[in-house]
């Protein structure tokens, strides 16, 4: 009884922290091979491209974008002059000439992690919804933003908890993300061990509106997450390897919202063209 009482809840926090963690990095090794030949990871690349061609759908919300940029450049400015010099120095000790390359890539991780706290609310949310939709539209989903918007909205609102774009760095998020930034030390494996690791947890958030206009629950969300999850933890690497670009990496974080629209409209192709209603519409029949 006394032992329970004296249970310190910091530590019991962050034993479960670890050992999640260590959970995920098991099923990222596991499903590492699944995750690479779904070829997911592409799809960022492919928003990339489309933004090019169709830059319209970007300059949408240059206001947002040029705020993002300049707060982005800002800040990356003011890291790389207080902690660039240490922690070039550090790396340098353990990797040796690579130390000041991998410095830069790390003050962009962690560019991107202070951002999200700082633009997220007042910025990204509502322009990254504005180019989903706008994207969907584009590639002829019309009806499932309009369907969305009306149908499902008061059904999405009741469930709360919805993923979102930087999902990656809710709570949880935050520690794993701080938890693993260490990792960067290590060359190229640790690098790798931690895109991975984040990518996994951050892959379903790029499709936080999807389901939204699809009407998911929490419950169809996690089981449609958990039958794609290989293809969103490939997308997430991917998305993440873009996001660490230096002072433009918030740049990428439109274009890879570009990428998930593009995925969620050819699985809303595929799955018309195999016919019946659409799972969202099924599960809505259902309430």
């Amino acid at each position: 009884m006394s032992q329970g009482r004296n249970t310190n809840p910091v530590s019991s926090q962050s034993s479960r922290l670890f050992n999640e963690l260590q959970g995920e990095a098991t099923t990222v090794a596991k499903e590492a091979g699944s995750a690479f030949l779904s070829l997911a990871w592409l799809w960022p690349i492919r928003g990339l491209v489309f933004a090019i061609i169709h830059p319209q759908v970007i300059l949408s919300v240059q206001g947002a974008l040029v705020k993002s940029l300049g707060s982005s450049a800002i800040l990356f400015a003011v890291l790389a002059f207080f902690t660039y010099l240490p922690q070039a120095a550090l790396l340098s000790v353990v990797t040796g000439f690579l130390g000041p390359v991998l410095a830069i890539l790390l003050l962009g991780a962690e560019s991107i992690f202070l951002l999200t706290f700082l633009a997220k609310p007042l910025l990204l949310e509502p322009a990254l919804q504005h180019v989903f939709d706008s994207t969907l539209i584009s590639r002829g989903q019309l009806q499932l933003v309009k369907d969305g918007k009306t149908k499902f909205a008061s059904v999405t609102d009741r469930t709360g908890a919805l993923f979102r774009p930087l999902q990656a760095l809710s709570r949880n998020g935050v520690a794993t993300y701080l938890l693993t930034l260490p990792l960067n030390i290590i060359p190229v494996l640790g690098t790798i061990s931690f895109v991975c690791i984040n990518g996994h947890r951050a892959g379903p958030g790029w499709h936080a509106r999807y389901f939204q206009l699809k009407g998911f629950d929490s419950h169809r969300r996690l089981e449609f997450v958990k039958t794609h999850q290989a293809e969103y933890t490939a997308f997430g690497v991917g998305a993440l390897v873009l996001s660490f670009v230096p002072i433009i990496g918030l740049l990428f974080t439109f274009t890879n919202t570009v990428g998930a629209a593009l995925w969620a409209a050819d699985i809303e192709a595929k799955s018309n063209i195999i016919g019946g209603p659409s799972v969202g519409n099924e599960t809505a029949k259902t309430k």
